[in-house]
């Protein structure tokens, strides 16, 4: 049996001195600064969005919804901000890579559907032992700091604490985060990591395989849950597996649905096997991200990594979701998960690799209760298929966006940036005020 002690592999950081770091770490966040849209002939959004019906509360007939889906387009806007932020943490020093971004969606009709704006931050790698040359802890984002005789007297530490003492280091469970305020009432706080990066092998062809969205009908990614009953196990499931038709139930009115009729399962969600309307049908309204798979038909890729975060993990500390007071008491948003692949490809026309990006967000609401007291969850899910603006030939390119604000500095400034933009590229922006119909 060995004697020796063993060496623990959590090492202190490097030590904090006064100017460090150099620079901001952003990790894979670099990747992200510019602007993304969508473009002429390419493929577009979609939102699947339960909603109460009118007339309806949490104390009322469970089951009565309103479905929502759309055709969007979207121009989000990610700026890198080159000054590390400092998290004081006594023993730990961390400065965060920070990304702010904005985005404006708007329908087939140019009406304004969403917009959002928020941070992503790079708040360093989780690798042990600290490795100087590692790319993405260099420069260091995260520092140790000892006591020192100033320190000690100026914050009175004494007699419990004394100079030259050291804590234990903080290792991040979560490489990155995103923070984000939605105009409906929600605030919203993301961690997670990168979870996949694919590249060409050495001595190998230049090309990888396309992304793997999901399988064919994976509960994980459906527009409808669990908890309204779908049945997708034998017998007589509720998809057909291995094929996108749709079944031959959701031919028969909700009365004639089996089993229950109109208490049925079946029942409950038909509506969204049939909708179509604002360019949203079967399929997709049932797996959105098929179109995510869809898009990359026929594309040849270089590479590609995969971020996941989510607002609610296994263990440890945890996201959130903050809802105002309207929507906590009619619509509660419990729960967000977000993938977003960042995909280098081959781009046929020009003959360059240029970049990619598709996401998928899945918002679990909560409205309504059970008949046994369990509580429906009903996801609200957004896809999209976007590239970098300045890749987009001229003759594909869509009018940019503005929002209805009033007039001052920030505005004035997003309109003579706007505008500076249509001298380049000859599209006028629009201004997409938002108009909410029934449906």
């Amino acid at each position: 049996m060995n004697q020796k002690p063993q060496q623990s592999s959590v090492k202190p950081y490097l030590e904090w001195k006064e100017g460090l770091p150099t620079g901001p770490q952003f990790g894979i966040l670099s990747k992200l600064n510019g602007t993304w849209v969508n473009w002429k002939g390419g493929p577009t959004g979609l939102h699947t969005t339960p909603m109460p019906s009118p007339g309806t509360s949490s104390e009322t007939v469970f089951g009565v919804f309103h479905f929502k889906s759309q055709e969007y387009r979207e121009q989000l806007k990610f700026t890198q901000v080159n000054a590390p932020v400092r998290n004081r943490a006594g023993s730990n020093e961390q400065f965060n890579g920070p990304v702010k971004y904005e985005t404006a969606i708007i329908d087939n009709d140019n009406s304004l559907q969403h917009f959002e704006n928020g941070m992503y931050l790079w708040l360093g790698d989780n690798q042990m032992p600290w490795d100087p040359n590692s790319p993405t802890q260099n420069p260091a984002n995260q520092f140790s700091r000892r006591s020192d005789e100033e320190s000690v007297k100026t914050d009175g530490a004494e007699p419990v604490l004394g100079p030259g003492e050291l804590g234990p280091q903080f290792i991040p469970p979560h490489t990155i985060s995103r923070s984000g305020v939605i105009p409906h009432g929600t605030t919203i706080h993301l961690t997670g990591n990168v979870t996949e990066s694919v590249s060409p092998k050495p001595n190998q062809p230049e090309e990888v395989p396309a992304p793997v969205i999901a399988q064919l009908w994976e509960p994980t990614y459906l527009a409808v849950s669990p908890t309204m009953g779908i049945n997708l196990q034998e017998p007589d499931p509720d998809l057909i597996p291995g094929s996108r038709a749709k079944p031959d139930w959701t031919k028969l009115s909700r009365e004639d649905q089996q089993p229950g009729g109109v208490n049925s399962g079946r029942a409950y969600f038909e509506k969204i096997f049939n909708y179509d309307q604002f360019g949203a049908k079967f399929p997709y309204t049932v797996q959105p991200n098929l179109k995510l798979s869809d898009a990359n038909e026929g594309l040849r890729f270089k590479k590609y990594d995969l971020i996941e975060l989510d607002s609610r993990h296994d263990t440890g500390v945890q996201g959130a979701t903050v809802n105002n007071v309207m929507i906590e008491r009619y619509c509660r948003v419990v729960r967000m998960r977000f993938r977003m692949w960042l995909e280098e490809i081959y781009d046929e026309e020009s003959g360059k690799v240029i970049d990619q990006l598709q996401y998928e967000q899945i918002v679990d609401f909560e409205f309504m209760f059970g008949s046994d007291g369990g509580t429906t969850q009903w996801p609200h899910i957004q896809v999209n298929t976007l590239r970098r603006e300045k890749d987009i030939p001229l003759d594909k390119r869509l009018p940019p966006i503005l929002l209805p604000t009033e007039a001052g500095d920030e505005a004035e400034h997003a309109e003579k940036a706007a505008f500076a933009q249509e001298a380049v590229s000859g599209l006028r922006p629009i201004v997409c005020p938002m108009h909410h119909t029934r449906a």
